[in-house]
């Protein structure tokens, strides 16, 4: 005679195969993701560290939908299916990277924002749609010895009929050299200082800096124009943001592809370079020196640039980030630069 089954274990097992075969539906699997990336969002400025948990919680989460559709697959129609499947997955996955790559005319036709160096223009977990096209920026000529003096990383710093040859910038430099008679002045009036990088001179004035959720402001220095043979040039919010990747020995080398906006774009004996600077940034980047690494950065070749920025979809470019274990907040998502000199 037949055991009869206990309800209890029958009922569990129900419960377990009904919660696996929800998990198995794509609109249930876009709701937990986007629900667990609103917990993401709401503790990550509160706890830190728990923003981190659960910014790896969410990549455990992608890679188990996965596997989940896989073992699916391979239940229902075998591993060979499932291995074929996935390789057809895989390929249609590549054709459709290859021919946005050519409607887009890129290498890189799409990118995560990493950072808040672009706010509040972009944000950090903004997925960004990339075309490569001509880049709208000042455009300036140099000569081959002007760029050269302007990739030196040296710059010359003037205050009170005294003169002072510094690596990096004023800026960069009185970070490091705080208590220097002239940093004090650089830091408390930066007006008053001039500094000159080869054919560039660039002026400062402070910037009021914003800490939104503590709803304090305090100031400091900031670029506020570059003087290049007799003509001044502001911060320009219309000249395009771009996708470029920093060449080896620069100091951005090691953080990957880098997403700021053109300031200058420079022909230089028919080849072509850009300067840029991170919108929430008080300097350019090759303004930027580490003192303790001995490595600046130089202005970016054409070859280097992936595409400039035609779409932003917010918050999607997250998932993409915790994948590839970007789970840290950038400490300047706390800050807000304010210019008064934009043109």
């Amino acid at each position: 005679m037949k055991k009869a089954e206990d309800p209890k274990t029958s009922g569990h097992e129900i419960s377990i195969n009904f919660i696996y075969q929800e998990l198995q539906k794509t609109h249930i699997q876009l709701v937990i993701l986007f629900a667990t990336l609103i917990v993401y969002l709401l503790v990550k400025d509160i706890n830190p560290q728990m923003g981190i948990a659960v910014g790896v919680f969410i990549a455990i989460e992608i890679f188990v939908m996965v596997g989940l559709e896989i073992k699916a697959g391979a239940k229902e129609y075998g591993w060979e299916h499932e291995i074929v499947d996935t390789l057809v997955a895989l390929v249609v996955a590549v054709a459709i990277w290859i021919s946005s790559s050519v409607l887009l005319n890129t290498s890189s036709p799409i990118s995560g924002v990493v950072s808040c160096s672009m706010l509040p223009n972009l944000y950090r977990g903004d997925f960004v749609i990339i075309q490569g096209a001509d880049v709208d920026a000042y455009e300036i000529k140099l000569s081959a010895k002007e760029f050269s003096d302007l990739s030196s990383h040296q710059s010359l710093l003037f205050f009170n009929q005294t003169n002072k040859t510094v690596s990096g910038s004023a800026y960069a430099y009185c970070m490091y050299h705080r208590y220097e008679p002239i940093c004090k002045e650089f830091i408390a009036n930066p007006e008053n200082v001039v500094e000159i990088a080869g054919p560039f001179t660039y002026r400062y004035s402070s910037c009021a800096i914003e800490y939104p959720q503590k709803d304090i402001t305090s100031y400091g220095p900031c670029l506020r124009s570059v003087e290049f043979k007799g003509h001044e040039y502001l911060v320009n919010y219309s000249n395009n943001i771009i996708v470029y990747q920093s060449d080896p020995g620069n100091l951005y080398y090691k953080v990957g592809d880098i997403v700021h906006r053109v300031i200058f774009k420079i022909n230089v004996e028919n080849e072509t370079y850009y300067i840029t600077r991170g919108d929430n940034n008080p300097i350019m980047d090759i303004q930027v020196y580490d003192f303790f690494a001995n490595q600046g950065n130089s202005p970016i070749p054409e070859r280097n640039v992936k595409g400039k920025v035609v779409l932003r979809i917010p918050l999607l470019g997250y998932f993409k980030l915790f994948i590839a274990g970007f789970y840290e907040e950038d400490p300047q998502c706390n800050t807000l630069l304010q210019f008064d000199h934009i043109e």
